[in-house]
């Protein structure tokens, strides 16, 4: 009898138990990304020079060391390959526009990086690490959406599972407020280009006022302090008057 209720009440657990772990994953993601990006953006001025100066003493000290930091640079891009082939063959759906989207992706690579290579020293990397944190600080800001969402379905799962534990308050969504923007017909996620928005951006054709409200906090509070550590105040050192004797 137990094990029959525990058999009946398994889907139903299930409907709790998956949005409850993307809602852990999905907030440790945000957490860590969030840091990764302020951390690097405040590092980065000094970590360039510092790093120079250790590869071009090592260089100097010993003649194996260019052929060890050549190694390492291969091992590392054989790893990132490696980790790109598992990833389209386990997240890639068997279908021809799939595999055509997969190629189309690692020719794009290829290309990126070419250019990088022969153009490499004309590119303002500076400018351009910046737009990628920008492009980041959007990414999480979406996973940020995702996440309310998941901690609305799985309120709403446990309060369809027990009626009286009722933790909904709102009509449209549980806990989200009421519906803000609605753009299936416009541009679905679930359908090209907006799926590649969500992707990228953490683009939704269905935004509640929670959800809204959540991006917005998140880009004034973690997007401000990202803006000001490119831009940090300069030091004005107080200047010692001459004494007189």
């Amino acid at each position: 009898m137990g094990l029959q209720q525990l058999q009946a009440g398994l889907p139903g657990l299930q409907m709790v138990v998956k949005p409850l772990l993307n809602v852990l994953f999905g907030a440790i993601a945000v957490i860590l990304l969030s840091w990764m990006l302020l951390w690097m953006t405040r590092q980065s001025r000094s970590l360039k020079g510092e790093l120079e100066g250790t590869v071009r003493s090592a260089l100097d000290d010993t003649q194996t060391a260019g052929w060890s930091i050549f190694s390492l640079v291969c091992i590392a891009v054989l790893r990132e390959g490696f980790e790109t082939v598992l990833f389209v063959f386990t997240n890639v759906e068997t279908s021809v526009a799939a595999g055509v989207g997969a190629i189309a992706g690692l020719l794009g690579a290829v290309l990126i990086g070419l250019a990088l290579f022969g153009w490499g020293l004309r590119i303002n990397l500076k400018r351009f690490f910046q737009i990628m944190g920008v492009l980041l600080l959007l990414l999480v800001g979406g996973l940020v959406v995702s996440v309310c969402k998941n901690l609305d379905a799985a309120l709403a799962a446990i309060t369809q599972i027990n009626p009286a534990a009722d933790l909904c308050f709102a009509q449209a969504s549980c806990v989200l407020g009421p519906l803000v923007w609605d753009g299936s017909a416009l541009l679905s996620d679930r359908q090209f280009p907006g799926i590649l928005l969500k992707t990228l951006l953490g683009y939704r054709d269905h935004l509640y006022l929670v959800q809204i409200l959540a991006y917005l906090g998140f880009l004034a509070l973690v997007g401000s302090s990202y803006f000001r550590s490119l831009n940090p105040p300069a030091s004005n050192p107080q200047k010692t008057a001459p004494s007189q004797s």
